[in-house]
């Protein structure tokens, strides 16, 4: 029972943030469940994998859409690209040989984590209102 208040509480947290920030809070998901020792790593993705399948941003894009600031060549565009590179990415880590080990695939999320970051916190400072 605790587990699922936490999950509920961990989802409506992301949730906020995906709306405020448009960014899927994927390691963040990730990094709580690990350290709450809430699943495995890997079966993790997988929960990830299956958050992104479904449209759970239905709300956000609908009010985007009504605020008509969409471009939807370049959404269709990523979203197909991003579904094969996810497709492929996915065989080095859950296929028959795994290339990735847990220890890996966390320092992999902690660095892209890590530019991303440092990348916003700069685009942040030199921000012109």
């Amino acid at each position: 029972m605790n587990e699922i208040l936490i999950e509920s509480i961990l989802g409506l947290l992301s949730g906020l943030l995906l709306g405020i920030t448009g960014m899927f809070p994927s390691s963040v998901i990730l990094l709580v469940l690990d350290v709450l020792k809430i699943g495995d790593y890997k079966s993790n993705l997988g929960v990830i994998m299956l958050l992104n399948l479904f449209p759970i941003t239905i709300g956000s894009t609908y009010e985007f859409y009504k605020s008509d600031q969409i471009n939807y060549s370049l959404g269709l565009i990523l979203l197909l690209t991003i579904m094969l590179g996810s497709f492929i990415g996915s065989k080095f880590v859950a296929g028959k040989k795994t290339f990735f080990s847990t220890r890996d695939i966390k320092y992999i999320t902690a660095y892209f984590s890590l530019f991303i970051g440092v990348v916003f916190l700069y685009s942040a400072y030199y921000e012109k209102n």
